[in-house]
């Protein structure tokens, strides 16, 4: 069967920093770096934009969301009974054994059906093979087969103040500014990817209606509102999201 799947493309609105830590201390240069992959090139690892995604639709009311709420219940409901029918079937019901197993499998489904919710297309926590999405990280595109482009011309240096109060008992209140050096992702650098689906046909729903519920979650990235990495509330992480023809 043919992999579901869509595909997205995200370029940067602005300077993008998503994790970095510290390299070598040097005096004068770069105290925080992007995160980049083994050869230098900056990257959206997929935690960052499943993270996100999961916020949107968690935060927001999406059309669709009650369908995916209720199709995900379907789900769990019939996956307990089928769990119930399996240890009937051992027959060994009067097995005190038996009897905390299928009380504890109860327990755990109705834990999950009471907040069942759409947000569970990002996974279900102790239904290791339920319905998901699967994310990918997001690797550079437009990458020139001849004379690609220097590593270097997709990043900038940016410096930000961090405010820190002195919070000495001995000495008059005082704030201190620690300036920061980053070496983020520039503006207009575009990233493409692909988000798997896994075991949806289990969901008993049109897979165009889950595509089309999951392509309304990410473009809400282009409110503005939602943000990817750090400092989005000082002006970085904002993104276009679009979906690649295929």
């Amino acid at each position: 069967m043919e992999q579901q799947k869509i595909a997205i493309r995200v370029t940067t609105l602005s300077n993008l920093f998503i994790g970095g830590s510290p390299t070598t201390f040097e005096i004068g240069g770069v105290d925080l770096y992007t995160v980049t992959d083994h050869v230098g090139k900056p990257y959206i690892p997929s935690s960052s934009i499943k993270g996100m995604s999961r916020t949107i639709v968690r935060q927001e009311e999406l059309p669709g969301s009650e369908e995916i709420k209720e199709a995900f219940k379907g789900y769990l409901e019939r996956v307990k009974e089928q769990n119930l029918r399996r240890l009937q079937e051992m027959n060994i019901s009067d097995n005190e054994d038996f009897k905390t197993r299928r009380n504890s499998m109860k327990e755990r489904f109705e834990k999950e059906l009471a907040r069942v919710s759409a947000e569970c297309l990002f996974g279900i926590e102790g239904f290791n093979h339920s319905p998901k999405l699967l994310f990918n990280d997001l690797q550079l595109a437009d990458i020139p087969a001849l004379m690609p482009p220097s590593i270097e011309s997709y990043f900038s240096i940016d410096s930000k103040n961090s405010i820190h109060p002195d919070n000495d008992q001995s000495t008059a209140p005082t704030v201190t500014a620690n300036p920061r050096t980053y070496k983020v992702v520039r503006p207009g650098v575009s990233f493409e990817g692909n988000i798997l689906f896994y075991q949806m046909d289990q969901l008993n729903l049109p897979i165009t209606q889950i595509k089309d519920f999951v392509i309304t979650a990410i473009e809400q990235f282009n409110s503005g509102i939602y943000r990817l990495g750090n400092s989005g509330s000082r002006g970085y992480g904002r993104i276009k999201v679009e979906g690649i023809q295929e």
